[in-house]
C-alpha cells in the first residue's frame, strides 16, 4: 500500500455549523467538502419542535417554496437563518458554534440537534 500526502493543513474537516448572532446559519468547510455542499445554491429549513432539531434541505431548485440563498464562501456556506430563527423562536442572541450536524437519509436533510 502506498503512502498518500497529505497537503490540506491548516483547514477545518469535521463538519461543523454555527448559528451567529446575526441570525445567520454558517457551515465550515468541513460539512461543505463532506457533503459536497458546493454543488447547491439554495436551501430550505425546516424544524422539529419535539425534538428541538433543525433540518436542512439543499437543492438547486430556486422556484421551491420556502428556498434560501445559499452563499459560498472561502471558508464554508452561509444561509440567512433570521426570519427562521425568529418565527421559531430559536436565541441567536449569543453565537452558538462548533454544532454537529449529520445527514438523515431518511428525510434527505442535514439535521443539527439544539439540545
Amino acid at each position: 500500500m502506498a503512502f498518500e500526502k497529505f497537503t490540506q493543513t491548516g483547514q477545518r474537516f469535521k463538519p461543523k455549523i454555527s448559528i451567529w448572532e446575526g441570525g445567520q446559519i454558517g457551515f465550515n468547510q468541513g460539512a461543505m467538502k463532506r457533503y459536497k455542499l458546493d454543488n447547491f445554491q439554495y436551501a430550505i429549513l425546516f424544524f422539529d419542535r419535539e425534538e428541538n432539531r433543525i433540518g436542512i434541505k439543499f437543492t438547486n431548485t430556486e422556484k421551491e417554496e420556502g428556498v434560501i440563498k445559499f452563499n459560498h464562501r472561502k471558508t464554508g456556506g452561509v444561509i440567512s437563518g433570521k426570519a427562521f430563527l425568529d418565527f421559531y423562536d430559536i436565541d441567536y442572541t449569543k453565537t452558538k458554534k462548533n454544532l454537529d450536524v449529520v445527514f438523515d437519509e431518511a428525510n434527505d436533510l442535514y439535521v443539527i440537534n439544539l439540545e
